[in-house]
């Protein structure tokens, strides 16, 4: 164990040197990652987004077989502002048994370990009963747009895993649901002018501060029928409006307003008919008034990223490999998102489980502990144990 925690500190180190920030070129990590494991033999498959500069690696390790385990972390991570830093994020640093830097605990603490043990599931390949799958996603952070990719490329390939394990910071206790993401654009186009004569004009804060009217009270109505079978906390969709810009001064009539807004649904909640509500609003009451009076104002409701929810499904084959190998703890299920929704869509048993604290994600100074990647490794050391035996 000494050794391979040595090597995944060492990995860790790499992988955190590489500013992975979401929505920018990752091809330098990938490559990395690429090279280390082709070093032990291992084929890997890349898969670029449209744009040829975001890429998912995919790799198995073991028999050419139907079924087996997924392991799947995002390469992505979030922005880190130096001055809110006691130490450059992007140089990993060691201290009284925690390891700083940007991703260290989201989540490049369980990617290093998943590297870690690549030569070790390498050395037992020939005599593993179903084989070990690696899957790193990118812009998970932003959308699971990665993710969202991985179905596809998993069914050219002819790769059918039966359990995809989604490393995220859980503090290794298990979580077998999460809520939905539909990420949303609200673009609001009026006219300009002083503000002494507003007479035939489109002011877009106005017509924007209806809209988030409107939003908030479908927010509340939805908070007024809580759901009593759901384990979700808060037990129903929530709709939330997070950043509005418009306008260019108090004597400006404003042309121009956007704001950012997103809906989390239950797993079993339909986000784009809630959507469809709103948009019927907007087309049969604020449309309506804002083209009589200029005719190019407008408003779009821009679906800018969804990420699927994951139902909870107690006793599935993913939550019992987890009670058998780790811990007996009753899975429990999150609000927010992760690429586990993707994969559970796909048909793959899912679960979300891995080292390291939630509350050090997307902080400055984040941190994952040594004994977190020990934790990590002991699991994944029994993994490969289990994966010896007939599944």
């Amino acid at each position: 164990m000494t050794d391979r925690l040595a090597a995944a500190e060492a990995l860790l180190a790499d992988l955190v040197g590489f500013a992975s920030i979401s929505g920018q070129p990752n091809g330098k990590i990938v490559n990395y990652i690429k090279t280390y494991l082709e070093s032990y033999g291992v084929i890997v498959h890349l898969d670029s987004h449209e744009d040829g500069q975001r890429f998912n690696l995919f790799a198995s390790i073991g028999p050419q077989f139907d079924g087996g385990i997924l392991l799947s972390g995002h390469l992505d991570v979030v922005p880190a502002n130096p001055a809110g830093w006691l130490r450059d994020p992007f140089i990993l640093h060691k201290q009284d048994g925690r390891l700083y830097g940007r991703g260290a605990v989201d989540m490049k603490g369980f990617l290093a370990i998943a590297l870690a043990m690549v030569p070790a599931f390498q050395g037992a390949a020939s005599q593993l009963a179903k084989p070990v799958h690696l899957a790193f996603t990118f812009d998970e952070e932003v959308g699971s747009f990665g993710a969202a990719q991985m179905p596809s490329l998993l069914d050219r390939l002819g790769v059918k895993p039966a359990i995809a394990v989604i490393g995220e910071p859980t503090g290794m206790k298990p979580f077998i649901g999460h809520k939905g993401g539909l990420e949303m654009i609200a673009d609001i186009r009026g006219t300009a002018g002083h503000a002494s004569d507003p007479r035939g004009k489109v002011n877009t804060l106005y017509y924007a501060a209806r809209l988030i009217s409107h939003i908030e009270g479908k927010a509340r109505s939805l908070a007024s029928q809580p759901r009593h079978d759901t384990p979700f906390d808060p037990p129903y969709t929530t709709i939330s409006v997070g950043h509005i810009k418009g306008g260019e001064a108090r004597n400006i009539i404003a042309d121009h307003c956007r704001f950012l807004w997103e809906i989390r649904p239950l797993p079993e909640d339909d986000p784009y008919a809630i959507l469809g509500e709103i948009q019927q609003f907007v087309s049969k009451e604020l449309l309506p008034e804002m083209q009589a009076i200029h005719a190019d104002a407008g408003i779009d409701l821009i679906v800018e990223s969804w990420c699927p929810g994951m139902q909870a499904r107690a006793g599935s084959p993913a939550a019992n490999l987890v009670a058998r190998l780790w811990t007996n703890e009753l899975p429990d299920v999150v609000s927010f998102g992760t690429d586990g929704g993707y994969f559970q869509a796909a048909g793959i048993d899912t679960i979300v489980f891995g080292p390291g604290g939630m509350v050090q994600m997307h902080q400055p100074d984040e941190f994952i502990e040594v004994t977190a990647l020990c934790d990590g490794l002991e699991f994944l050391d029994r993994l490969l144990t289990h994966m010896k035996a007939p599944l």
